[in-house]
């Protein structure tokens, strides 16, 4: 199906008055043709769910066997079960189902007409009562058995239609990848009446061993029987599952698959033509103490329309379907020279800036970033992350309006990180002899002086720079040590919870009103977004194993409080990527190790502006300007100084960061 294509609306169950039908009768037959033996569920419906073609979410009943991949299966979502947007057009699932699994990262979606009791639900303030026998919601591991920390949550905005309600598990932590997992829901969960929740045609089915003609359920029906032994190993008997199904996470192989082959095929073509540039202008900042210079050097590209900003500009593939070189193109950047970069008697490192939320390379020349890069004197220099820049927006609101146009942002988010490889190489060389060089008596006299050491690259992003800043470094063969500020991981954790979603909601909402719909939209989203953010680098970039890199050093700046990108999904990448905090601390998030310091290594640093804790919910949260406070504290610049000078993480607050008193 070409993407955009009008395709028929598949027969399944989208309101509430239908799914109770679906879980009651088996009037949709009528309609839908073979509805799998009464079950009242469409061919290309998971028939364990009730009011949803897709839920529960995600489900093993969606892949097949495939001894060729890593994770030993692969997705095979039907055409017709992912949603339609209001312009009818359903989503093809070609795309998604490359993969070789789900998502480790996104959240297990279900819900139930008439809604879930919210009552006994293990809440983000007590994930370790998510493996208490008490727990309503199980997640468990099928390879070692254990269960998995987590916590559950309705969705908020969706409490006025109980009916379209979902019910979110949220693991506390990335998920293992190629792993596969079993979810059960327990009898003590409730409906919001208090009255105990349906149980499904096709679940019962399974229970009774009643044979069905539904290819799906038959399909999965092996997997039900080794799902209820493992849950029974795990001391939950038959008797007390409501639900239950297993689902396959993705392999890091598949996840990384095409960022690490773009990223081989880009540096071999930098080896093969070195990179150049061109300055388009300068700037005296501050008064002469810093100069601004704006230009476009040479980067791989692997986008078709020559890398336009224009729809259908996607990421080439070849005949054996990875990332394939289209020659060289010109990518924007913007670099900071400080005045104490031309007095200092040795040359001074390079830093790689990256931009916060649909930004572009200029906010390398920021205020704050000004004061980080004087402090630590240090050259800087930015680039756009293509996919998520300011001249990407169309293409976003193009996506989000009908996720068939997804690969015009996930996919070319491959690009925005090999421009920042191909940023790291050209500032090493060309720029490094031509461009980072002092030279007073100009051409003619005496040679120009380098002002920064080639073999001392680091990194600095910001919000969406600091989310996108744990793929750069790992992915980078020369960067080893970086700072994200206010950063976090896995998008499907923040979105809702921002307050940028707003805006973002109101256009995918517009295209898919049904807010189970929308969702599902965001998991599956997560799904595309691993191969580029941080969720899917969190279990590798430090060491670096299997790409190629490393080991790297990460410090992660957190701002207590942050109203943009939520704390939660902070917590969630540090405790999925094994770093300690450093201590003393205002806060000590649950399983996170602590350590005094100075820290050898990765770790995060908590500052505090004293903005209220934001909301648990799933809902956006005050602004407070929580999110500013890190980039703003002269202790802030001197760490980040220091750990790019001797990769330790040294406490500069007063005590616990607790700003502007005691961070300066």
């Amino acid at each position: 199906m070409s993407p955009g294509k009008p395709t028929r609306v598949s027969c399944r169950p989208r309101t509430a008055a239908l799914a109770a039908l679906a879980a009651g009768v088996a009037l949709a037959a009528a309609a839908c043709g073979d509805d799998g033996a009464g079950l009242g569920v469409a061919d290309e419906c998971n028939p364990l769910g009730l009011n949803h073609c897709m839920t529960p979410w995600p489900w093993g009943g969606f892949e097949v066997e495939n001894s060729a991949t890593p994770s030993g299966y692969q997705l095979d979502i039907p055409m017709g079960a992912l949603p339609t947007n209001a312009s009818g057009f359903v989503i093809d699932p070609a795309e998604w189902n490359r993969a070789d699994g789900f998502s480790p990262a996104a959240p297990i979606v279900v819900s139930f007409p008439g809604g879930v009791s919210p009552d006994n639900l293990v809440p983000y303030a007590d994930y370790p009562a998510s493996l208490a026998d008490a727990s309503p919601t199980v997640i468990l591991d099928m390879e070692t058995g254990e269960r998995v920390v987590h916590f559950a949550e309705l969705d908020v905005p969706a409490a006025d239609d109980p009916d379209r309600q979902a019910l979110y598990l949220r693991p506390a932590q990335r998920l293992e990848p190629a792993h596969r997992y079993a979810v059960a829901l327990r009898k003590s969960l409730r409906r919001q009446d208090g009255a105990a929740l349906p149980v499904s045609a096709g679940f019962q089915a399974l229970l009774d061993g009643t044979p069905t003609s539904h290819p799906l359920l038959e399909r999965w029906r092996p997997h039900f029987a080794e799902v209820m032994d493992a849950l029974a190993t795990a001391g939950i008997p038959r008797d007390d599952v409501l639900l239950a199904w297993d689902f396959t996470t993705a392999s890091d192989d598949f996840i990384l698959h095409d960022a690490l082959t773009a990223r081989d095929r880009a540096l071999a073509a930098l080896d093969a033509t070195p990179p150049d540039f061109e300055v388009f202008g300068t700037e005296e900042l501050d008064g002469g103490t810093m100069t601004k210079i704006v230009g476009e050097y040479d980067a791989p590209l692997f986008l078709s329309n020559g890398g336009a900003y224009q729809p259908r500009t996607v990421l080439v593939r070849d005949g054996a379907g990875d990332p394939e070189l289209q020659g060289m193109y010109r990518a924007p950047f913007t670099a900071t020279i400080p005045q104490c970069a031309r007095d200092a008697a040795t040359p001074v490192a390079i830093m790689i800036y990256g931009h916060g939320l649909m930004g572009e390379s200029d906010q390398t020349a920021s205020g704050s970033v000004r004061d980080a890069t004087r402090t630590a004197c240090v050259v800087a220099i930015g680039t756009d992350m293509r996919g998520m820049s300011s001249p990407d927006i169309g293409n976003v609101a193009r996506a989000l309006s009908d996720a068939n146009h997804a690969d015009e942002i996930f996919e070319v988010l491959v690009q925005g990180l090999i421009n920042h490889v191909a940023l790291v190489r050209v500032a090493q060389t060309a720029m490094a002899a031509r461009l980072f060089v002092d030279d007073p008596d100009g051409p003619g006299g005496n040679p120009p002086r380098t002002l920064v050491d080639p073999s001392r690259v680091y990194y600095y992003g910001l919000s969406q720079g600091g989310i996108f800043g744990t793929p750069v470094i790992a992915l980078d063969p020369v960067i080893e040590r970086g700072v994200v500020g206010v950063a976090a991981g896995n998008y499907s954790m923040m979105l809702e919870r921002s307050t940028d979603w707003p805006t973002y909601r109101t256009i995918l909402l517009g295209a898919y009103p049904d807010t189970l719909d929308l969702v599902l939209m965001i998991n599956l989203m997560q799904m595309r977004w691993d191969k580029t953010e941080g969720s899917g680098f969190a279990a590798r970039a430090l060491s670096g194993e299997g790409l190629g890199t490393g080991p790297n050093q990460i410090m992660l700046h957190m701002g207590r409080g942050d109203d943009e990108v939520p704390n939660i999904a902070t917590h969630w990448l540090v405790r999925s990527m094994g770093m300690p905090l450093l201590t003393p601390s205002t806060e000590t998030p649950w399983g996170i190790p602590t350590s005094d310091g100075p820290i050898a290594g990765s770790g995060m640093v908590v500052w505090d502006g004293g903005a209220p804790e934001t909301p648990v919910a799933n809902i956006p949260a005050p602004e407070t300007g929580a999110h500013y406070v890190t980039r703003q504290q002269p202790a802030s610049w001197r760490e980040i100084a220091e750990f790019f000078d001797t990769g330790e993480i040294v406490n500069e607050c007063d005590g616990a960061c607790e700003c502007p008193d005691h961070c300066q």
